[in-house]
């Protein structure tokens, strides 16, 4: 213990000596662990979700909702009842009697939520709204006010930050109307929410909306309730009084003491074992970085441990003073940056919430995990100080005291090592395909753990090859061969990045040519149609809509209209065509201007739909009948489509209407066509859903089309507009992203291992420089050295990336995505054919532009002027 306690003072008084040595160490260790405190700290560590809640309490001590008729009810200990008897007019207590039951001393502040149909100056929306005084201090922990202020009076919300995210058509100082009565709702201010129960879209102000917009009591839903303060516990002997008498009851002391649901945890364990595999190849690239840095301490100490083998030093006692610096730096690097980690996620939790748009759960950091990433730190420190280690404890003092080079020696039986495990690595990885990526990350790690075993072999075989190179790239080579110790890490390190690089590349170009995952994202609209979406925009918007697309069209070209089912108050119904003879639809309620369905028009969109003039559809759709584009769903010369309001839950109810069958004969789009005197005749009403310019009639030139959807994105942003013409995927992100990334990790291991490697080859530069070498030599020599390392590493790791890439580009998509077929019919795309393709540009850049940037960095970084011979002292 005291040879520890004596090599750890010298390492701390060599680590001050070298500042940017050591600088350069603890950043490499400790940032990985900085991060991986984060992700565990932010992403597993916070507290259980509130899985069993229908409404958030905050700080009241129970919320209670309840009917007369539901008298002698049971629930569990989180409020869901299997006693509550639907179907009945339900009659709910007044406050007055709330009051009596909950007894004397105990506020009551009331609630209501509802799924509600707004409008906003952009058009229709649907969402949650919840209505409870979020300045009352039992609501406290409920929301967090980021922007505006909270309502004050009736007619007054805030709007949830998720929704204002994904459509601002709802921002502070908007005025929303609800309902059908279009009560108005002003906005006047932004606020995160509980993910407890249904997050709403806006909190108003108790008095907005009367109890009848909320619906009937609902205890499932917590449609309409009441909060209480108080003043004791509120205990299951109180809950089951409560019951007796026809209220739901939500405790916080029964809450608070009723089993915890072991789920999340399990589930946090899992994801954490996930991870383990990621988190290794995390440690082995901090391992293999920070060798090269270990190595360069060692060789300028190598006169240092000269001396102390000199002076009866043993071997033991060289490891242990290099091992020291690996002790040191790990624990330097890793406890600052666990505590940096974990501070950073705490500071980090209003911008993650602002992010994800809600409230996270309290945060509860998982010790033992950052204890564990903190460890592993310690153990990477130690690691990387081994190689060096060895090497310090193989000193061989005569030749160091008297300037002469050691000679290193290569341990016999890693070659058949590495073997093994690249074999045992890639046939796990080619086993794996399709399946978990924590299985294929495992299987790479084996393979890249045996790709690092070989790499001393890959450097003599190249060295072997270097014959008939020029004298820099020849000497780089057979200079990388006699350094093996510092030349490996180097290259694996390169190896490392490249693989995982290349791997993630051609999974993400692989995404990218497949087809898309959602419907909406596949061609909806035969090739060279404008078409302009919006059921949710109101007549008002959708004529001004309408006079901005033909501003831009040439005069005469006809704007083909579609439109869908409608309530008699204007509300989209949604129509769910059947997709085979059994009456199914793979599409529910399915939004006619994303996905097909029920579309309603005249001769022009019929035309447009089948692709032709078909004088049968066309009589038929006259006379009254629904154009149907795949007949095999037709019975008795019927079809029938089942509808659902657009604004809330609802009964699906069944259409029955005359049909004629027929098919498309080019890029079909809708699945039925009616007239709108039939939608009249059996009771709704219709409107806009879609405006379309046939390719027939007039095919839209890009700039126009850009031009109409800029006017159109100017008038309202609840409008879709695209022009449908084959593009391929946009790799540009993939390559920039990946092409940034591979720069930063190729060029600066390359240049760390490249100084080291020049600092070892001084003597060889003197000698050249004594026999008349001319300067510009150093240059060619560095630059050498730099392209063998980088080249080496990259095509070892483009070669080796590509196996994990396409395992886990294998991996299908969970869900498979729905689309219509060229008859207008719904199929599914199969989820079980990927496709593979090879990001070639990014490999370009990996094995051809880094590595010669490598070799021009190396050469316009250095020092033309080579050293002097020096006289040793004897």
């Amino acid at each position: 213990m005291k040879g520890v306690r004596a090599a750890l003072r010298i390492s701390r008084r060599n680590a001050r000596r070298s500042k940017w040595r050591s600088a350069l160490i603890l950043a490499m260790i400790g940032l990985p662990v900085a991060l991986a405190s984060f992700v565990l700290s932010a992403l597993f560590g916070p507290g259980p979700l509130p899985d069993h809640g229908h409404y958030p309490l905050g700080q009241a001590g129970a919320l209670v909702t309840g009917a007369h008729e539901w008298a002698g009810l049971t629930q569990d200990a989180w409020g869901n009842s299997g006693s509550r008897q639907s179907g009945r007019e339900q009659t709910p207590f007044t406050p007055a009697e709330i009051a009596a039951l909950v007894g004397p001393g105990n506020r009551i502040v009331p609630f209501a939520q509802a799924y509600v149909r707004y409008l906003t100056p952009q058009g229709y929306g649907t969402g949650e709204i919840r209505q409870v005084d979020l300045n009352d201090p039992m609501s406290r922990g409920t929301f967090r006010l980021i922007e505006g202020r909270l309502p004050t009076a009736p007619g007054e919300a805030v709007v949830s930050a998720a929704r204002l995210d994904s459509a601002e058509d709802a921002a502070p100082g908007v005025t929303l109307y609800v309902g059908e009565e279009r009560r108005p709702l002003r906005i006047v201010g932004v606020a995160l929410f509980d993910l407890a129960g249904t997050e709403p879209a806006f909190a108003a102000f108790p008095g907005s909306l009367p109890d009848a917009a909320f619906g009937p009591v609902d205890s499932g839903l917590m449609s309409r309730g009441w909060l209480v303060d108080s003043s004791h516990p509120v205990t299951w002997a109180d809950v089951r009084r409560l019951n007796a008498r026809g209220l739901v009851v939500v405790s916080r002391a029964v809450v608070d003491a009723a089993p915890s649901d072991e789920a999340p945890s399990r589930v946090r364990v899992s994801s954490i074992a996930r991870t383990a595999p990621w988190v290794a190849i995390m440690l082995l690239e901090v391992v293999l970085l920070a060798g090269p840095a270990f190595a360069v301490g060692r060789l300028r100490r190598a006169r240092e441990f000269a001396l102390v083998a000199v002076q009866g030093g043993s071997r033991a006692h060289l490891r242990t003073i290099a091992l020291a610096d690996g002790l040191l730096f790990g624990v330097a690097a890793s406890v600052p940056g666990a505590a940096l980690g974990v501070g950073a996620a705490w500071l980090a939790r209003p911008l993650l919430e602002r992010r994800a748009g809600y409230l996270l759960p309290p945060l509860a950091v998982p010790w033992a995990a950052v204890a564990t990433a903190a460890a592993l730190g310690v153990v990477a420190g130690l690691l990387a100080a081994l190689a060096p280690a060895v090497s310090a404890s193989r000193t061989d003092p005569v030749a160091v005291l008297s300037g002469r080079r050691e000679r290193g020696r290569e341990r016999a039986g890693r070659p058949l090592l590495g073997i093994v495990l690249v074999v045992a690595g890639t046939a796990a990885t080619i086993a794996s395909a399709g399946h978990e990526l924590g299985a294929i990350a495992a299987s790479a790690l084996v393979t890249q753990l045996g790709l690092v075993a070989l790499t001393p072999v890959l450097v003599a075989a190249v060295a072997r090859l270097a014959a008939r190179l020029p004298l820099p790239l020849r000497f780089a080579a057979r200079d990388a061969v006699r350094n093996r110790s510092r030349t490996a890490p180097a290259v694996a390190a390169v190896m490392t990045a490249v693989v995982a690089l290349t791997a993630v590349g051609v999974t993400w170009q692989s995404r990218l040519a497949q087809r898309p995952a959602y419907a909406q994202d596949y061609p909806q609209a035969p090739a060279g149609a404008l078409w302009i979406a919006g059921p949710d925009l109101t007549p008002g918007l959708w004529d001004r809509v309408r006079s901005a697309v033909r501003e831009e069209l040439p005069a005469g070209v006809p704007l083909v209209e579609a439109r869908m089912l409608a309530t008699s108050a204007g509300a989209p119904v949604y129509a769910s065509v059947p997709d085979d003879a059994s009456g199914t639809s793979r599409v529910e309620w399915s939004d006619a201007s994303q996905s097909g369905g029920l579309l309603i028009g005249n001769d022009d969109l019929l035309r447009y739909v089948l692709r032709r003039d078909d004088p049968r559809a066309a009589a038929a759709l006259h006379e009254g009948k629904a154009v149907v584009l795949n007949p095999a769903v037709i019975r008795q010369g019927q079809v029938s489509i089942y509808v659902s309001p657009a604004d809330g839950p609802g009964d699906p109810a069944p259409l029955t209407l005359p049909a004629v069958g027929t098919q498309a004969t080019g890029e079909g789009w809708a699945r039925a066509v009616i007239a709108p005197e039939v939608a009249a005749k059996h009771g709704y009403g219709t409107v806009t859903a879609m405006l379309v310019v046939d390719p027939a009639d007039f095919r839209v030139p890009r700039a126009t089309a850009d031009r109409i959807t800029a006017k159109v994105a100017g008038i309202t942003g609840k409008a879709t507009g695209r022009l449908e013409v084959p593009e391929p995927p946009d790799d540009t992100l993939l390559l920039v992203v990946l092409g940034i990334a591979a720069a930063v990790l190729v060029l600066g291991m390359t240049f760390v291992a490249t100084m080291l490697a020049a600092a070892e080859a001084r003597p060889d530069l003197e000698t050249m420089s004594a026999v008349g070498a001319a300067p510009r030599l150093k240059r060619a020599i560095v630059a050498g050295q730099a392209l063998v390392i980088a080249l080496l590493g990259s095509v070892a790791g483009v070669l080796a990336g590509f196996a994990p890439g396409i395992a886990a580009a294998r991996y299908p998509e969970p869900h498979p995505a729905v689309f219509l077929r060229a008859d207008g019919v719904t199929t599914m795309v199969p989820a079980d054919t990927p496709m593979i393709a090879i990001p070639w540009a990014l490999v370009g850049l990996i094995v051809v532009a880094l590595p010669l940037l490598a070799a021009l960095g190396g050469a316009a970084f250095t020092r033309s002027r080579l050293p002097l011979p020096r006289r040793r002292a004897t």
